[in-house]
C-alpha cells in the first residue's frame, strides 16, 4: 500500500490540479456553448509544439516547445474572439470544429515528416500523467494559480459574459474579454497537455461540468458536484492503470465517463420518481 501511494501521489496531484481548474472552466465553456473549444485550443497547442519538435528537435518541455505552442494559443484565441464578432453566418461551434479538423490535419502532416513522430502523436493524446515529474507539476501549479487570480479578480466579468441570454450582443462589447478567457483557457491547455493528452483534458473539462448540470444549476453547487467526480475518477482510473498496467489517460478518461453514465441513469430515475408523485 506505502508503495502505491509513492507512486501515485505525484500523478495525483497533477490530476488534482486540472480538475480544479478544468472544473470551474468547464461550467464556462457548456454555459457558452462551446464544447469543442478545449479540444481545438489543446489540437492548436500541439500543432506548435509538434512544430518545435520537427523543426528544432525538441521535447515537449524543452522551453521552444512552450513557447511555440504558447504563441499558436494567442493566435487561436484572438481569432475565436473575433470570429464571434465578424462572422455571423456560420455557427461559432461550427468555427472552432473546423479550426480544430485544420490543426488536427497538420499536425499528422508535420509528424509524418519527422522521424519518431508516432511516439509523438501517442504521447500528444494519452500523454504520461503517472510519470509525472515535480517540476512539470510545480511549473502547472504556478501557472493555474496565476490563471485562477485573474479570474478571481475579473469573476462577474466572465460570469457575466458566460450567463448572458443576449450574447451576441453582449460579445460585440466585450471582445477582449472573449480574447482574454481564450487565452487563460489557453495557458492551462498548453501546460496540461504535455502532462495529461488532449483527450484526457478534454474529458476533464467536459465531464465533470456535464455531470454537474444533471444535478444543480448554481456556480457554487457545479462546482463542487464537478470536483467529487473528477477528484474520486481520476484517483479510481490512476489505481486501475496501477494496478492492471492499463494506459493511464484512457483509463481515466473511461471512470469519467462511467461517473458520467451513472449520473445520468440517477438523474432519469429521479425524474420518474417525481413525476410520479405529481397529481394526475
Amino acid at each position: 500500500m506505502g508503495e502505491i501511494f509513492i507512486f501515485l501521489f505525484p500523478p495525483f496531484v497533477a490530476c488534482l490540479l486540472m480538475v480544479l481548474m478544468f472544473g470551474y472552466l468547464g461550467i464556462h465553456v457548456l454555459k457558452r456553448e462551446i464544447i469543442f473549444i478545449d479540444i481545438a485550443l489543446a489540437q492548436i497547442a500541439a500543432v506548435g509544439s509538434t512544430l518545435a519538435f520537427v523543426i528544432w528537435r525538441v521535447e515537449e518541455d524543452h522551453v521552444l516547445a512552450y513557447l511555440t505552442a504558447f504563441g499558436f494559443t494567442v493566435l487561436a484565441s484572438l481569432f475565436y474572439a473575433q470570429a464571434g464578432k465578424r462572422i455571423k453566418q456560420i455557427p461559432h461551434e461550427a468555427i472552432i470544429g473546423v479550426s480544430y479538423a485544420v490543426a488536427a490535419a497538420a499536425a499528422l502532416f508535420m509528424m509524418a515528416l519527422a522521424a519518431g513522430g508516432d511516439v509523438h502523436l501517442e504521447h500528444m493524446l494519452t500523454g504520461s500523467i503517472l510519470w509525472a515529474k515535480w517540476s512539470d507539476i510545480l511549473v502547472c501549479a504556478v501557472a493555474f494559480v496565476w490563471i485562477g487570480l485573474i479570474h478571481c479578480i475579473f469573476y462577474w466579468r466572465f460570469i457575466r459574459l458566460s450567463e448572458s441570454m443576449e450574447r451576441s450582443d453582449y460579445h460585440e462589447k466585450s471582445p477582449w474579454w472573449d480574447f482574454l478567457f481564450y487565452v487563460t483557457m489557453g495557458v492551462v491547455i498548453t501546460i496540461s497537455i504535455r502532462i495529461a493528452g488532449v483527450l484526457v483534458v478534454f474529458s476533464l473539462l467536459i465531464i465533470p461540468a456535464t455531470f454537474s448540470a444533471l444535478f444543480a444549476t448554481g456556480w457554487g453547487d457545479r462546482l463542487r458536484i464537478a470536483y467529487a467526480l473528477g477528484i474520486s475518477a481520476t484517483l479510481a482510473g490512476l489505481i486501475f492503470s496501477y494496478t492492471l498496467d492499463f494506459s493511464c489517460g484512457p483509463s481515466v478518461v473511461t471512470f469519467l465517463g462511467i461517473g458520467l453514465i451513472i449520473g445520468v441513469v440517477i438523474r432519469k430515475k429521479e425524474g420518474r420518481k417525481s413525476g410520479e408523485l405529481k397529481p394526475p
